[in-house]
């Protein structure tokens, strides 16, 4: 499967699913291409922002320090909670605090997602 058309549907799915829990969301297609600092997923409810990077991939992987500036950027500018969202195939969504996803070095493995990933619904009550 070519890997946008994954990542893609990966995308819609948590904003379905954030959608459904009553938030207004939108999903910024093609976010690392317009030169801003984009993420993929902006959700709000009861005045509170989310900003998540998607990823959804089998094995482990490193954020591109620039996609962590810019993830940093709305967090500090927007207030918003940002997290990494990684989907693994067969296993759901994971989300990580972005501040840990940075203290790592960007480094996001499944040894890491269990230690420091939360799910969906933590995600929803710390908001």
């Amino acid at each position: 499967m070519h890997r946008y058309s994954k990542g893609y549907r990966a995308e819609r799915n948590i904003v379905h699913e954030l959608a459904r829990r009553g938030y207004m969301v939108i999903r910024a297609p093609h976010s690392g291409s317009i030169n801003l600092a984009s993420p993929d997923v902006i959700a709000a409810k009861d005045g509170r922002l989310i900003v998540l990077e998607c990823k959804s991939r089998e094995e482990a992987f490193t954020m591109e320090k620039e996609q962590m500036e810019e993830m940093a950027k709305w967090r500090d500018v927007a207030h918003a909670s940002a997290y990494v969202a990684w989907k693994i195939n067969r296993k759901g969504w994971t989300f990580l605090k972005l501040e840990d996803v940075i203290a790592n070095n960007g480094h996001i493995g499944k040894k890491f997602a269990e230690e420091k990933g939360m799910g969906i619904d933590d995600i929803d009550r710390q908001n």
